[in-house]
């Protein structure tokens, strides 16, 4: 099935929008579509343009957060949504962070976690693409 069935959302921290941008281009560059709010603009109803977002993907890639980040628990309840929803969660370490420094919910501890401290970029991206299930053509062709 070609990768274009395949819709990931990425949910990152604000500190790590570079990386999001650089492992959504080469996620684009495999044919997988991308959403987040890496560019979106969804005005006073943005929690209503997320749950659409993280509804219609396949996947959900979680850029684990650091412990200092403010905004963690968003990026938490991102994954748990797509987890409620039934969708893979993609759980990638950024550079330059330990998984030793880094906590996940007891919910989400379980997930594989892809570390960009040991892998290259591209190794990442090929991986996750291969973990996106593809998109189902009936649901598709429903909709």
């Amino acid at each position: 099935m070609p990768e274009d069935h395949k819709r990931v959302f990425i949910s990152y921290a604000r500190q790590d929008r570079d990386f999001a941008r650089q492992i959504g281009d080469l996620m684009i560059q495999r044919g997988v579509a991308v959403a987040g709010n890496l560019d979106a603009s969804f005005g006073s109803d943005w929690r209503d343009g997320l749950r659409r977002q993280i509804e219609s993907a396949n996947a959900l890639v979680l850029l684990i957060p650091s412990q200092t980040e403010p905004n963690r628990n968003a990026i938490w309840f991102e994954a748990g949504a797509a987890k409620a929803l039934g969708k893979p969660v993609l759980a990638v370490l950024p550079p330059s962070r330990e998984a030793a420094t880094t906590e996940l919910p007891t919910d989400l501890a379980g997930l594989l976690m892809l570390d960009a401290n040991r892998r290259s970029l591209d190794s990442v991206a090929d991986t996750l693409v291969q973990a996106v299930p593809a998109r189902d053509l009936y649901n598709i062709a429903a909709h």
